[in-house]
């Protein structure tokens, strides 16, 4: 079967290196030149871990992350709320691990030995005839393929390409990311909420924690205006142990700033184009189970590919399987905000008393296999 992958992040490596698991050898277009940049981090739960393991990446990715052994909740003073001992929850499932999300990148790419990848290149035409679909490209040439994945994140051409009415929605929020050196002491995964804000600092390795903080945009307020805003002023309330790290950035360090966005259809694919992770089903980070999703996904796709007789079926069935986990973690993720969103008394009040269950509730279902 003639297989083209459309994305090079970790979606689309990570369906590579499933279908090369599996004796496809995909092609891969990527319409950047080079990887991603620097500055962002990942935070990967247990079933995450397990994922990787099933893409034989596993030590590669442990060797270069921190592990992640508690997640604290506080208040914006620091006055915690909650501490949860991860592995009490994920046990063998797999480890709690963090790293930038360029190094899981590179660990994925470097593990494709029979995927012919082009860098530089997009998709601007998709034709599906009924056995076949036909792919233009931004050099100029054309190829035909059996099908096609469009493994290219929320801003998904693929996406647009074949379901022109499926757009990514904000969720309401803007936040900034970046990873700087851990003077702290940050030693796991370290939350703080304030009114309409927070604050998150992971480990990525022994000296580096990634900084993740958002803002709930209100009535009026623009984002390029907040953009603007010099960061440390807007959380300017907030205590130790993370507003340290805002406070104290190095003036060069790259800081993404963006909106945070969704992306939630009722088909995930037509004819002979299959979308997965972020394509077909992005959601706030509340969860962190995007790149989680997204490798679920290429192991599961991967594997119907393999045992169909069919590409309809297998399409029929990927989607069968993957779709009441990933509606799981899209639900997770919006209750996660809306409680985020309460107000201070009432939010710390409940995270005080029911925090651990919450947290059990919202992952106990990601313990079930694939």
């Amino acid at each position: 079967m003639k297989i083209l992958v459309v994305g090079g992040g970790i979606a689309g490596f990570a369906v590579a290196r499933a279908l090369e698991l599996k004796g496809f050898a995909p092609d891969l277009v990527e319409r950047r030149l080079e990887d991603a940049p620097g500055g962002m981090g990942l935070y990967m739960p247990g079933n995450v871990a397990r994922a990787l393991a099933q893409l034989g990446v596993l030590e590669a990715v442990r060797d270069m992350a921190a592990p992640i052994l508690t997640q604290s909740i506080l208040d914006h003073r620091g006055q915690p709320l909650s501490v949860t001992q991860t592995q009490a929850l994920w046990g063998d499932c797999g480890p709690c691990l963090s790293l930038p999300r360029n190094a899981l990148q590179a660990i994925l790419r470097g593990s494709l030995r029979h995927t012919h990848a082009r860098f530089g290149v997009s998709v601007t035409k998709i034709r599906q005839a009924t056995q076949s679909c036909e792919v233009a490209f931004s050099d100029d040439t054309t190829a035909t393929y059996d099908l096609v994945i469009g493994a290219d994140g929320v801003d998904s051409t693929v996406r647009s390409l074949i379901f022109p009415g499926a757009v990514p929605t904000s969720v309401g929020t803007v936040c900034w990311r970046f990873i700087t050196p851990n003077t702290t002491g940050i030693n796991g995964w370290t939350a703080m909420l304030g009114q309409g804000r927070t604050l998150l600092a992971i480990p990525v390795s022994a000296e580096h924690v990634y900084v993740y903080a958002d803002l709930t945009l209100v009535d009026g307020e623009a984002k390029e205006d907040i953009k603007t805003t010099p960061l440390e002023g807007l959380f300017n309330d907030f205590a130790a142990p993370v507003f340290s790290l805002i406070a104290n950035v190095p003036k060069d360090t790259p800081v993404h700033f963006g909106s945070i966005e969704q992306v939630v259809m009722d088909a995930w694919y037509l004819d002979r184009v299959v979308l997965i992770g972020d394509a077909a089903h992005a959601s706030s980070p509340s969860m962190a189970e995007g790149a989680g999703m997204a490798i679920e996904d290429a192991l599961v796709l991967a594997e119907c590919i393999k045992t169909s007789e069919r590409v309809d079926a297998a399409l029929h069935a990927y989607v069968a399987r993957r779709r009441p986990r990933v509606d799981w973690v899209q639900k997770q993720c919006v209750a996660r905000d809306k409680m985020r969103a309460l107000s201070p008394l009432v939010r710390n009040a409940i995270l005080r008393l029911l925090g651990n269950r919450l947290y059990t509730r919202s992952y106990t279902p990601l313990l079930a296999p694939l």
